[in-house]
């Protein structure tokens, strides 16, 4: 009986972190995009970037939404 509480205590705390690290993921990926759309000079490099950061985030937060 203990142990199923355990495991359950587990999973409810295991799946909970994951959120907030993919929360966090999700945070830093939108600061990086920001920071590259400000720059007053970009070049070919951080428009790839770009590109890149933000095929990531749609991925992530379609991730998310699926859980």
């Amino acid at each position: 009986m203990s142990d199923n509480y355990l495991q359950k205590d587990y999973e409810r705390v295991n799946k909970k972190f994951k959120e907030l690290m993919n929360a966090g993921e999700i945070e830093s990926i939108e600061k990086k995009i920001k920071g590259l759309e400000e720059k007053t000079q970009p070049n070919l490099i951080d428009q790839i970037w770009l590109n890149i950061y933000n095929d990531v985030l749609d991925l992530k937060k379609r991730k998310q939404n699926e859980i």
